[in-house]
């Protein structure tokens, strides 16, 4: 597939006139060709999505699946390419039986329209899913197969998730390029991803520095601020320029995401937050589904500037207009922290990254910090013995 294909499809399909990098289009140009695996190690906010996207949509003729973590980041990637005219469909556990039915009667039919079809790993493990697979397999109907958030691959990455394992077991006497992704990816990691994913030799690697010139980290220390949550509001008011905005569009305002240790603080710092002034929400795990959903598409939609979320919020959350990321205590990890503050400014924007950080959360890192190296020798030992 020749460059001028590729650049009119850019235009044609995702409204680009240009590449956001000469990375990002060489890792575009690659993939196309579909010769070999793909690696892509890039920043939050680099345009890793259309690395994969973009080839899917011009190979038009077959189907590209997308193991993705979570269904939330799973429904913001479909509602974004269905916005685009692009078809894409998720086989998940919250669809209607007559949903699934006709997603898989497209892709079994001659001349399938879907051209992306996303599914969590925990879906990939399904009798369904695996039929559906070989079908799919057999009939030659496969574009690619794209493994988005690879680190998750790695017992070493801050988000393992023991199915991703399981994933390199489609890539038995298969042909199909694979494309790996991720943000982080640490040299172990690294290592990891190409091993479980079972990379060719051959593979393709295109990686990037991780540093953002747009972003400004700080760190407050809140008891020595003579009221913690003032001080927040403060920075909330600085970062979201309410006056400035009140002519835009509400789901082009700028808002903000506040990262807690726990639900209970989640809820608390919202309270507080909405008594302030500052409308917020909160986003955790102990919600109902379609509580989860209905908070985050609220904010998405710019309805509610502020969330105050546990770290299950966020992965792959493509808005572009976050002004600042908090964490509200001491992130769990180095590579946990720039995963999330990264999600500021992924215009481009100048942003804010700020922790306040307790004291007695050196405890709490402590205590990571001491599983984390009982882990590491706990793989050591068991590298030795193999």
């Amino acid at each position: 597939m020749d460059e001028v294909t590729i650049q009119r499809g850019l235009s044609t399909h995702f409204k680009f006139e240009e590449f956001k990098s000469e990375l990002q289009k060489n890792a575009v140009v690659e993939i196309c060709q579909r010769k070999n695996d793909v690696l892509v190690s890039m920043p939050t906010g680099s345009g890793k999505s259309l690395c994969y996207q973009l080839p899917a949509v011009l190979h038009s003729d077959k189907i590209t699946i997308v193991f993705s973590p979570l269904l939330a980041l799973i429904k913001d990637q479909i509602d974004h390419l269905l916005a685009l005219k692009i078809r894409a469909a998720s086989l998940n556990s919250k669809i209607t039986k007559p949903e699934r039915e006709m997603i898989i009667a497209d892709l079994k039919s001659t001349s399938p329209n879907t051209r992306l079809l996303y599914v969590t790993p925990e879906q990939a493990a399904t009798t369904t899913f695996k039929v559906l697979y070989n079908n799919l397999h057999n009939f030659n109907k496969l574009a690619y197969l794209v493994v988005d958030e690879a680190h998750c691959v790695s017992e070493w990455g801050h988000d393992f998730r023991p199915h991703y394992l399981k994933l390199g077991e489609l890539r038995d006497n298969c042909n199909v390029p694979c494309i790996a992704l991720t943000a982080t990816a640490s040299a172990e990691v690294t290592k990891d991803i190409i091993s479980n994913l079972r990379l060719s030799k051959d593979h393709r690697t295109f990686k990037t520095s991780c540093f953002r010139s747009n972003l400004f980290y700080d760190v407050f220390y809140p008891n020595m601020l003579e009221d913690p949550y003032k001080h927040l509001r403060n920075f909330i008011h600085e970062c979201l320029k309410m006056k400035e905005e009140e002519s835009l569009p509400k789901h082009k305002k700028s808002c903000g995401i506040i990262y807690c240790r726990t639900r209970e603080q989640t809820e608390v710092l919202m309270e507080r937050l909405n008594k302030l002034g500052i409308k917020t929400l909160c986003y955790h795990a102990g919600l109902k589904t379609h509580e989860r959903l209905e908070f985050q598409d609220k904010w998405q939609n710019g309805d509610v500037p502020v969330i105050c979320a546990t770290i299950s919020f966020g992965m792959g959350v493509d808005k572009a207009t976050v002004r600042f990321v908090v964490h509200w205590g001491v992130p769990k990890d180095p590579a946990s922290y720039y995963q999330e503050s990264g999600r500021a400014g992924r215009d481009g924007k100048p942003s804010k990254c700020r922790v306040y950080y307790n004291r007695s959360d050196s405890k709490a890192v402590e205590f990571h910090l001491s599983q984390d190296l009982g882990r590491a020798g706990s793989k050591e030992s068991r590298k030795k013995e193999s």
